[in-house]
């Protein structure tokens, strides 16, 4: 029986950690190892967590003595797991109850492809602000499922199910980057040979908050994916070629255009309003 890890990395969040942690226990098909990274947390996530080891045995938790970083934090714990498939979750964020059942049933028959469902993003208290299907992705050939992944950060498959020796064979998280280390990660797999598989529901709830990426300066944004994509270069070159490189620089550029234009009508609304 082929097993599964889920890897579950936390900083400072306890207001949703439980929800996160039991939306993995309770999934209709349990997975085998629940391995959760936590980061150094000051805020009493290692008490819930030691708890809920006592409780569930198949919660292996793991406390760094001080911050790594999520990239660092997740890679450790993604190479400690003992499962072939690895999947993944934020301690903020929650999986919907057939996640794993149906991701492991598309990848019953080829447990070297990747798996993946439908996203909601959803508020900090989890109403539901918008829906991804990610459905058409799943169809694509390689250099469409490049092109697409480099020109979409939030409209892509996150915390799929995936063999672990596919991520150990494409290198694994990049320890240099501090943000956009998923996006960057996917770039890799989706260049990989292999399938692409979608479950056919809604597999992952992205809860946004306060201090997430999409809170982050566009120029910060910029220079992260500009990195990404160079560092690429060839990876990029091979698949969708030369043009297709500079047009994804291109695109990079635009969407912080974009984003600073929108902070500045907002600003400007703002002083209009006397506010």
């Amino acid at each position: 029986m082929t097993t599964i890890s889920c890897i579950i990395v936390s900083y400072n969040n306890g207001i949703f950690l439980k929800e996160s942690i039991l939306s993995v226990v309770n999934q209709t098909k349990p997975v085998d190892e629940i391995i959760i990274a936590d980061d150094g947390s000051t805020d009493g996530s290692r008490d819930l967590i030691t708890s809920l080891a006592q409780e569930y045995s198949q919660i292996q938790p793991i406390f760094r003595e001080k911050n790594l970083g999520v990239t660092l934090n997740r890679d450790l714990a993604i190479r400690a797991a003992t499962s072939e498939l690895i999947t993944t979750l934020d301690g903020d964020d929650w999986y919907s109850p057939q996640k794993i059942e149906r991701e492991y049933f598309a990848l019953e028959n080829n447990l070297e492809s990747i798996a993946y469902s439908d996203v909601n993003l959803t508020d900090i208290d989890g109403g539901i602000s918008r829906y991804l299907d990610l459905s058409d992705f799943s169809s694509f050939d390689i250099k469409q499922r490049v092109n697409w992944t480099i020109s979409h950060v939030t409209e892509i498959p996150r915390d799929m199910l995936f063999p672990k020796k596919l991520y150990l064979e494409v290198g694994g998280l990049r320890h240099n980057l501090d943000k956009y280390e998923d996006w960057e990660l996917k770039i890799r797999l989706a260049a990989y040979p292999t399938p692409w598989i979608h479950s056919g529901i809604v597999g992952v709830n992205y809860r946004s908050t306060d201090s997430g990426l999409s809170k982050t300066n566009p120029i910060i944004h910029a220079k992260y994916q500009y990195q990404i994509l160079i560092s690429n270069y060839d990876l990029l070159k091979d698949n969708i070629g030369e043009m297709g490189f500079w047009l994804a620089m291109a695109k990079v550029t635009r969407r912080a255009a974009k984003s600073l234009f929108g902070i500045r009508s907002k600003l400007k609304k703002l002083r209009s309003s006397g506010k």
